[in-house]
């Protein structure tokens, strides 16, 4: 029974920045794609994608694992700091309880834990849990961008592009474009570069929400000196219907 209880909670449960719906309680706004990483103990984890989805009022969630099994979460239960979500299993004419718990960081991260439960609700195991947004779901599209200087704040265009597996971008402004170079992808982080005034802007943020990027920019001259650095912040813009 254990065995099959760590093998299927990889991954069950998150929270997100609040919205609030006409005439409804403040809940989690946590729809999208999140890589999640899941605890055995302090040797093994185990990685899980997760896809949430809101569809005719009902919350949703798909859990595919490292091995490409699916389980469909049905109990789907958000808050306004947290979500706990669970699924009901039987092995061997066993029934278990398999959920988790998770809250939002100051990084837009869900932090919480993975739990597994008998038929009476007894709980077997637990272990940390961990998930944050894919940023390669969301990356593609138009983004407004605000790097803020000493100066003041200094807005343009962002365009990210995927095809297949490659990702590429440019930045626009009314003094042209210029392609962001070094571009790299991971989890939740979006790292890149491009040129700017003879030297190089390198920027480093974080998915901290659907279609929100936040993190810091940094210039560095023709000597690759650090001469200056400022808050980055980017908003998806909304696609046209």
């Amino acid at each position: 029974m254990k065995c099959s209880v760590i093998t299927l909670a990889l991954g069950l449960c998150i929270a997100t920045p609040w919205t609030k719906a006409a005439d409804s309680p403040k809940v989690a706004d946590f729809s999208g794609v999140w890589t999640t990483t899941a605890t055995i103990d302090e040797f093994d984890s185990r990685n899980a994608r997760l896809t949430v989805s809101k569809k005719e009022g009902k919350w949703k969630a798909i859990m595919v694992n490292e091995e490409g099994e699916r389980t469909d979460l049905t109990r789907v239960v958000p808050t306004e700091k947290g979500l706990t979500v669970e699924f009901d299993m039987e092995r061997d004419g066993q029934q278990a309880i398999i959920g988790a718990k998770a809250q939002l960081g100051k990084e837009g991260e869900l932090k919480g834990e993975w739990y597994a439960k008998d038929g009476d609700g007894f709980e077997l195991m637990k272990n940390k849990w961990v998930a944050v947004r894919s940023i390669k779901e969301d990356i593609a599209g138009s983004w407004n961008v605000t790097a803020k200087t000493d100066n003041g704040d200094m807005e343009h265009a962002m365009v990210m592009k995927k095809e297949g597996n490659r990702f590429s971008g440019y930045a626009s402004s009314s003094e042209g474009d210029a392609d962001f170079s070094n571009l790299k992808l991971e989890k939740n982080t979006l790292s890149m570069q491009v040129p700017y005034g003879g030297g190089i802007v390198k920027i480093k943020s974080k998915l901290i929400a659907k279609g929100q990027l936040k993190g810091k920019w940094t210039f560095f001259d023709e000597f690759d000196q650090e001469v200056a650095t400022g808050e980055w912040i980017a908003k998806k813009k909304a696609k046209k219907s």
